[in-house]
């Protein structure tokens, strides 16, 4: 599963009461997870899928990068001189 934008790494670091830190990170379309500073790792589509069955803030989080991206993409194709998506 891949979710694209081309201009940065758009992250989100969730913090635990318990100290924990999770960090996720869109890099080349792919969403990338580490805990506590680990490796990087990529999520595959099963674990995806979970967040958004759980609706959790990793869901929440994918869904507005997607529209982001879309947005994005759409204001990139605007022809110049017509007007884009705002």
């Amino acid at each position: 599963m891949r979710f694209f934008r081309s201009d940065s790494l758009p992250s989100l670091l969730l913090t635990f009461p318990s100290g924990i830190v999770n960090e996720y990170r869109l890099r080349q379309g792919y969403v990338e997870f580490r805990a506590n500073q680990d490796a990087w790792r990529l999520m595959n589509e099963a674990d995806i899928r979970l967040h958004f069955v759980l609706h959790t803030e990793v869901a929440k989080w994918l869904r507005r990068e997607s529209a982001n991206s879309y947005r994005y993409r759409r204001r990139e194709r605007a022809q110049p001189g017509q007007p884009g998506v705002h």
